[in-house]
């Protein structure tokens, strides 16, 4: 059964200056519940009809917000209730204290940039940072939007908006997987819902990121080796044996064979 929401004047109450209290009602499932708003209304000045105060009750714009915005505030509950298929009561939708917090996409990034830098997790800080400077580019510094806003359409314009400026593949794959980090992560906090969640359709897997073979062929390597470098200065001869020792080393770091060799001589001085 639908629940309603709705504010009347609950006249079943009468106080002492003749004003009736102002009530939250709420129905569901043919049970009533009310909630006093702590202000009250002479009977003369509201419309029984209506529900809302007549055109000369005094305060009357300050009412009307009040009334406005406890019935927002707990549709607005109702909604994400039904939205997590959470069953509740009249009674206990008026007892809850558990309201979703709403967190921006902006908000999330920066605390979760802070959270890197606490923990002394400088590259995820600045992977992080970069995803949220280029969103931020992308939407032209609006990114003050729930994560309900970011959908298949979003991520396919900021996809295009990425090609646009010649990025790498690579690159592009990187900002679209922090993306769906910082998205995941926020469904955890409960700052996004899982329904909504977009990277079901808009797959990052799509992306081209293999690296492209760079090696060169073991008879490339023979025709090194055997390359009469005679006519060469010595530099090139030293050159040509660094790399190939290099090479039968298993390909070891140009630098930690020159920590070697400095390890060497020092050792061979004393």
């Amino acid at each position: 059964m639908t629940a309603t929401v709705n504010v009347v004047c609950y006249k079943s109450k009468t106080l002492s200056n003749g004003e009736h209290p102002l009530m939250l009602r709420i129905i569901k499932d043919r049970k009533i519940r009310y909630q006093s708003l702590g202000i009250s209304i002479h009977p003369d000045y509201w419309d029984f009809t209506k529900n809302k105060p007549k055109p000369n009750c005094p305060n009357r714009d300050f009412i009307i917000k009040i009334t406005l915005d406890k019935e927002l505030e707990y549709q607005r509950q109702i909604l994400e209730l039904r939205a997590d298929d959470k069953e509740f009561t009249a009674s206990t939708l008026m007892t809850s204290k558990t309201k979703r917090e709403i967190k921006s996409v902006s908000k999330f990034y920066e605390e979760m940039i802070e959270e890197f830098k606490l923990l002394l997790k400088l590259g995820n800080s600045q992977v992080y940072k970069s995803s949220y400077n280029s969103l931020k580019s992308f939407t032209d510094k609006k990114l003050d939007i729930p994560f309900s806003h970011i959908d298949v359409e979003f991520l396919k314009k900021y996809e295009m908006w990425l090609r646009e400026k010649n990025l790498k593949e690579t690159t592009i794959s990187i900002a679209f997987r922090t993306l769906k980090s910082v998205y995941n992560k926020a469904i955890q906090s409960k700052y996004a819902k899982k329904n909504l969640y977009p990277f079901e359709d808009f797959k990052t897997s799509k992306f081209n990121i293999k690296t492209r073979k760079r090696a060169i062929s073991k008879d490339l390597i023979i025709q090194i080796m055997n390359l009469d470098l005679s006519a060469k200065s010595w530099y090139m001869n030293f050159s040509r044996d660094m790399f190939i020792f290099s090479y039968l080393c298993g390909g070891i770091n140009m630098t930690d064979i020159v920590d070697s060799i400095i390890i060497t001589v020092n050792i061979s001085q004393y």
